[in-house]
């Protein structure tokens, strides 16, 4: 294998890497065509490469003609791949001039295929070997362009230079330092090696060089430049995208600890009960083992209840943790009823404290969802408690709050939160989940942004409206774990549960 063809199949290959590196991105995203015209482009590139090799080691003018009609194939794929490749990473192309380019490539490309041998050249009579890159390869000796149709191709090159300039200078005019040398690294260097490209095939085919056509090493050295601008913004989004995780987190756990800071008189007054019964049995076991025969049944029994104060205790402190911790999601099977029991657990203390009564509706055989339990449960909690905060002090009727759960259409788990409060405002309905916007006097305004982004990211959609008559409901659905109803692991909440029964 001689040099020559080593470092056209280079050529070649190296093109495919690029194709596969810009397929692999847009199929991760596919709202990034512009990669995905770049990868036909690039494949385009590695054709070229297999037809120029194929002209060089043409034995007749027959066999030369043939490769060079061929040639035309990728060659129209990449002007086509190019000009689309700059409206979509741009915008800045004048549409009407690269449907004109398009469509005169169509049609050179019709023509190309229909006469005989190629749209170049009507004749090729022979060819010569000379000696390129110490190798010998093959060029024209006699031939007869075919006119006034290659004049066409080179009205069509010449709009595509005058497209990309175009491009270039508009593009240059909108954006600030950054942006312009993104546009002149791509633009300038599609201008640079697509002219150079163009200039050495004329060159060529008017016989004023006697060389081969050389065009896949120029596109080549194009891919590597628009590829390395290219891989500094996927590099500068994936730096980005890791700053709005960082920053979404900190939202989330900035929301965590409101919450609890609402909850912080509700979650005293719970450990309160737990931490009195243990020093009231304590005291009595005091007292007890100072008597000359102290009830050993009884100092049993006084034992078992502080067991079970502190792990009351235990638990109360375990899940105001759980609200608090700052970790990744993890999705797992979860029962609905479990969650709403927490939450209800969470809760119950400062609903009693308003007067209002907590119900429940979670049926028996409702689906597990697919979830993180914690941070479910702390978009639970910031809907409850938003509803209890929505009741005006001097409403005395109706005062309640109910959770209901029902599997809906698609395999999801629809949650709901339904008060009879005060609703929302009418000027706060269009901006409901925008971050830092609130009607609480003393609120962050973070609450129901984050508890919506984490629905989201649950694949769920969460939703407020006001009620017919009084009060709001906000829903939200989850991704059932299975399409299959089944009895939830923790047992059925109890319908139009009061605070005194939780």
């Amino acid at each position: 294998m001689n040099f020559v063809m080593l470092l056209w199949a280079g050529v070649a290959g190296a093109a495919c890497v690029i194709a596969a590196v810009h397929g692999a991105s847009w199929l991760l995203d596919r709202r990034s065509v512009a990669n995905l015209a770049f990868c036909v482009v690039a494949v385009a590139v590695a054709g070229l490469s297999i037809t120029e090799l194929g002209m060089m080691h043409s034995a007749s003018g027959a066999e030369y003609g043939h490769w060079l009609r061929w040639f035309h194939l990728p060659n129209f794929f990449v002007v086509v791949g190019l000009v689309v490749f700059v409206q979509l990473q741009f915008g800045s192309g004048r549409a009407w001039l690269a449907g004109l380019i398009v469509a005169l490539r169509i049609l050179l490309l019709a023509v190309n295929f229909v006469v005989h041998p190629n749209v170049t050249f009507s004749e090729i009579s022979s060819v010569r070997t000379i000696s390129f890159l110490g190798e010998p390869v093959s060029v024209i000796a006699s031939a007869v362009v075919r006119q006034p149709v290659q004049w066409l191709g080179t009205l069509a090159s010449a709009l595509f230079i005058l497209y990309v300039a175009d491009a270039l200078a508009k593009a240059w005019r909108q954006g600030g330092r950054g942006h312009r040398r993104k546009v002149l690294v791509i633009c300038g260097s599609i201008l640079a090696f697509v002219t150079l490209a163009i200039l050495e095939s004329q060159l060529v085919v008017w016989n004023v060089l006697q060389m081969p056509v050389v065009i896949a090493p120029l596109f080549l050295i194009l891919l590597g430049a628009i590829t390395y601008e290219i891989s500094r913004d996927i590099a500068a989004s994936l730096r980005a995208e890791r700053e709005a995780r960082r920053m979404r987190n900190e939202l989330e756990r900035a929301s965590r600890l409101h919450t609890i800071g609402q909850l912080s008189g509700a979650l005293a007054h719970e450990l309160s009960q737990p931490l009195t019964s243990i020093l009231a049995n304590a005291q009595a076991a005091q007292s007890m083992l100072q008597t000359r025969s102290p009830d050993v049944p009884e100092l049993l029994e006084i034992l078992a209840d502080i067991c079970t104060a502190d792990r009351r205790a235990h638990a109360i402190i375990e899940r105001t943790r759980a609200l608090m911790k700052h970790s990744r999601m993890e999705l797992r099977e979860v029962p609905v009823s479990a969650i709403v029991r927490d939450v209800l657990a969470a809760v119950r203390v400062d609903a009693m404290k308003r007067g209002i009564a907590l119900e429940s509706s979670v049926p028996e055989a409702l689906p597990h969802v697919r979830a993180d339990r914690v941070q479910i449960s702390q978009v639970l909690l910031n809907l409850v408690i938003n509803a209890l905060e929505s009741f005006p002090a001097e409403t005395l009727d109706e005062r309640s709050v109910r959770i209901e759960a029902k599997p809906v259409a698609d395999g999801l788990v629809e949650v709901a939160v339904v008060d009879r409060g005060s609703g929302i405002r009418d000027d706060m309905v269009a901006r409901l989940f925008d971050a830092f916007e609130t009607s609480k006097p003393t609120g962050l305004g973070i609450g129901l942004a984050v508890a919506k982004m984490i629905v989201r990211a649950h694949g769920g959609e969460l939703r407020g409206e006001n009620n017919p008559g009084r009060g709001a409901t906000f829903t939200f659905t989850l991704q059932a774990a299975s399409a299959e109803l089944r009895v939830a692991q923790a047992p059925p909440l109890a319908a139009n549960a009061s605070p005194a029964d939780l």
